[in-house]
């Protein structure tokens, strides 16, 4: 067990790794989100119609950040 060498060091760079064959994958994680925030938009009509203002408040916020991150990935690949 003593002969385990190290495992070696991932570099990481400070910016997105997207490149243009990553277009399929951007365009099939843009398609999943669409999914998740019709979902999420679904979940936050139907605390609201329960009237539970925690969960309306929560699911705007998801909602949100879905949103803003598929305008990312969108600009991106329009980039």
């Amino acid at each position: 067990m003593g002969d385990r060498q190290s495992p070696e060091p991932v570099e990481q760079i400070p910016a997105a790794d997207w490149t243009d064959q990553d277009l399929l994958t951007r365009d099939g994680a843009g398609l999943l989100l669409d999914e998740e925030i019709e979902a999420e938009r679904a979940r936050v009509e139907s605390a609201k119609d329960a009237g539970d203002d925690a969960a309306t408040t929560e699911g705007e916020r998801r909602l949100n950040r879905l949103i803003e991150i598929r305008r990312s990935l969108t600009e991106r690949s329009d980039s």
